[in-house]
């Protein structure tokens, strides 16, 4: 779950700093490609594209977590961290903070000495990836922000709606299982993947650990955030039965088709074949995994299964409300001030809380009623751009016949 009006990297949880790079094109542009994050960062401007033309997946935010206890510099007394442990893969500044880090990681997150040294000893700062995700540098010239149809037209090209309906088509057994259980289309679900990752076809290759430290390191207010995704990626290396240095994915650390964060990918995995309690889902390899986790996700999000996502609002009086990205609004008082969802789209009881939107198309601007489920995408990536261009793919899928 980035852009630059509703940029989920430019927030508290993001990568989406990565994604304007992106769009300079070359490697950069790849990376941009990673537009998810099942862990987020939100903003008003546009998600970040996704990597590749074929299926694909994509870093993409993670669920909102609550809020990690603040990071003290004290180390605890039962976890090993003597003054003159070293780690080599890092600058002589941050020697002193990474004691500490290890010291956290033990107390904290009751991770053991034998996890967390031999880990921190062989990771290494990586520069690129904090390029990637650090805020731009401030500007007296004021930014201009992306207009929606801009930032949703890069998802919905002809190639990738193709794509889209080959996925569906290759997939539809699993698509429509998972769609029975979780109660999310499966339109939507590839509609997510889609801006993820392209279906899978580039999902990143930052080493997991190295990201999170990094970032922990060189981003002091998302210092706790990252430092809580490193101790989440060291248990997800141990639950996988993987060395952590093979954990790859973006330059946020989301790995996967469905870019989850190593926390995201612990809550709310979902190992599809498998019985119950056997394993952790596979999010690189197994589609069945990505499609139920990424359902699951939602679900714990607040989707409410047949319900819409965006409609069309109907304006019958000169000029519109103020408008509300978030669900301020009830249908009722929408009704009261002249707002009507389109004809023909089934009416929700008066109370059914709503948000009012102005999205600008090629044409000009339109208003949109957003229901529940258009924040229940918006926990995978808190971007308005991110979750109405997941609609708007998922409606262009259904016109092409999926």
């Amino acid at each position: 779950m980035c852009s630059t009006a509703e940029h989920p990297c430019s927030n508290p949880r993001g990568r989406c700093r990565a994604r304007e790079l992106l769009l300079s094109g070359g490697v950069l542009g790849l990376i941009l490609a990673l537009s998810g994050c099942a862990t987020q960062v939100a903003s008003n401007a546009p998600a970040p594209a996704s990597r590749g033309t074929t299926p694909a997946a994509t870093v993409s935010a993670p669920p909102a977590l609550p809020d990690r206890p603040a990071v003290t510099a004290a180390a605890p007394a039962t976890a090993y961290c003597p003054s003159d442990l070293r780690f080599p893969g890092f600058p002589q500044r941050y020697q002193t903070e990474l004691r500490q880090f290890a010291c956290i990681l033990q107390q904290r997150y009751d991770l053991p000495a034998s996890v967390v040294i031999p880990a921190l000893q062989s990771a290494r700062f990586d520069a690129r990836a904090v390029a990637l995700m650090a805020p731009p540098p401030p500007s007296s010239a004021p930014r201009v922000p992306l207009p929606w149809w801009r930032y949703s037209e890069r998802f919905l090209s002809p190639d990738r709606v193709r794509n889209g309906l080959q996925f569906w088509q290759a997939h539809r057994r699993s698509l429509d299982a998972v769609a029975e259980k979780y109660g999310v289309p499966p339109p939507l679900l590839l509609g997510i993947l889609n801006i993820e990752t392209g279906f899978g076809s580039f999902m990143g290759n930052f080493p997991v650990l190295d990201a999170n430290l990094s970032l922990s390191l060189a981003l002091k207010p998302r210092r706790d955030f990252f430092l809580y995704q490193t101790a989440e990626t060291l248990k997800l290396a141990q639950a996988l039965g993987q060395p952590v240095t093979q954990l790859r994915g973006s330059p946020a650390g989301a790995m996967g088709m469905s870019q989850f964060l190593a926390s995201s990918y612990l809550k709310y995995g979902v190992a599809w074949d498998d019985p119950p309690g056997d394993g952790l889902p596979n999010l690189w390899r197994s589609v069945p995994d990505v499609l139920a986790s990424t359902a699951n996700f939602l679900r714990a999000h607040g989707w409410q299964p047949g319900q819409p996502v965006l409609v069309p609002a109907l304006l019958t009086q000169d000029s519109a409300p103020e408008t509300k990205t978030r669900p301020e609004y009830t249908l009722g008082q929408l009704a009261r001030l002249g707002v009507y969802p389109e004809r023909g789209h089934a009416l929700l009881p008066a109370d059914t809380p709503v948000g009012l939107l102005r999205l600008e198309g090629r044409e000009g601007p339109h208003y949109y009623l957003a229901y529940p489920n258009f924040y229940a995408i918006m926990g995978y990536n808190p971007s308005v751009f991110y979750s109405a261009t997941v609609w708007a793919y998922a409606k262009a899928l259904e016109r092409a016949g999926g």
